[in-house]
């Protein structure tokens, strides 16, 4: 005769299952997402892409990868500023992969999936969402602070909204403030019903991370430059507007989270920074280039980061004393 335990799965077992099928149907529905976009923005810029030397998307391409990498680090002193340290290698996975949520309507996708992908890799899920918090805190902050040499483009846009830019990057830059920052994260874990921080984070620390995101910024503005320099010519006002108007026009996109991918809001901005180089036409057509060379470089970079994820790439790659210990984490 047989028992209830013999005659039903486990329950850890269901569970498993479940979160299996979780996953499975997530990962569809990115994928199906990247699918529409890729075909959307390809029948919008195929015209445009005929145009272009083959060289600009290359090196535009190049400089998207580098500033995913800068980003990356920014995201991996975030936790060491935690003092939740994880390995490059992990920090990649958990932040590139994390990365193709934000193709599913609202931004916040990329953060819950990066947060499941770092306690996976052996940090405490109240840690990891922390540790989005901070960097998307600090990498807004970048942002503002790098976007401030897209100012004159965001006022032909939308005066209020460049007033508005004018105004948070000193809030930005206090909230960022390591013992005001401190007391911050200490109010979220509060929220969560976790202990408060150990230690007061560092200005060394933070300093790191804030300093790695503006130096993604400045090299996805450097993409877009190289890109319109291909049209236009190139000229260092041009550079300077590319880099201040692509962080703003990208850190909107994060924020106006009923977008996927912020769609519309960074290409308004973009537009703005290059009509003084090149007919208003040329410059949306540009901008949706811009984005399709981000679309593929982010999709082929997560499918990499993913695929490094299986045990035995992990384990060539990866010395056992540098992984992060789940047990202990």
């Amino acid at each position: 005769m047989s028992t209830p335990s013999d005659s039903s799965p486990p329950q850890s077992t269901n569970k498993a299952l479940l979160g299996k099928a979780l996953q499975l149907l997530v990962t569809v529905a990115i994928f199906v997402a990247i699918f529409f976009a890729v075909k959307s923005q390809w029948s919008q810029v195929k015209g445009t892409i005929a145009d272009l030397d083959w060289w600009s998307l290359i090196a535009s391409g190049i400089f998207v990868f580098l500033g995913m990498g800068a980003a990356v680090r920014a995201w991996q002193h975030a936790l060491g500023a935690l003092e939740h340290p994880i390995p490059a290698f992990d920090a990649a996975r958990c932040y590139l992969v994390g990365q193709l949520g934000k193709y599913l309507p609202g931004s916040v996708w990329a953060f819950v999936l990066q947060t499941e992908l770092a306690r996976r890799a052996g940090v405490s899920r109240a840690a990891a969402f922390t540790a989005v918090l901070v960097t998307v805190g600090l990498s807004t902050t970048s942002a503002l602070v790098v976007g401030l040499l897209g100012l004159p483009a965001l006022f032909q846009v939308s005066t209020l909204a460049a007033i508005l830019v004018i105004v948070a990057v000193p809030i930005a830059l206090i909230c960022a403030y390591p013992p005001i920052l401190t007391k911050l994260v200490n109010f979220a874990l509060k929220l969560l019903r976790k202990a408060p921080l150990a230690k007061q984070l560092t200005m060394r620390k933070i300093g790191l991370a804030l300093g790695w995101c503006g130096l993604s910024w400045v090299l996805y503005g450097v993409h877009l430059w190289i890109l319109a320099s291909s049209s236009a010519g190139f000229h260092l006002g041009g550079l300077v507007q590319c880099i201040g108007a692509l962080a703003l026009g990208m850190c909107a996109g994060v924020l106006v989270i009923v977008a996927p991918s912020g769609i519309g809001v960074r290409e308004a901005v973009v537009v703005a920074a290059l009509s003084p180089f090149m007919d208003a036409g040329v410059a949306l057509g540009l901008a949706l280039v811009s984005r399709l060379v981000f679309t593929l470089c982010e999709v082929s970079a997560g499918v990499i980061a993913a695929a490094a994820g299986s045990r035995v790439l992990r384990n060539a790659l990866v010395h056992e004393h540098s992984r992060v210990d789940a047990t202990t984490a």
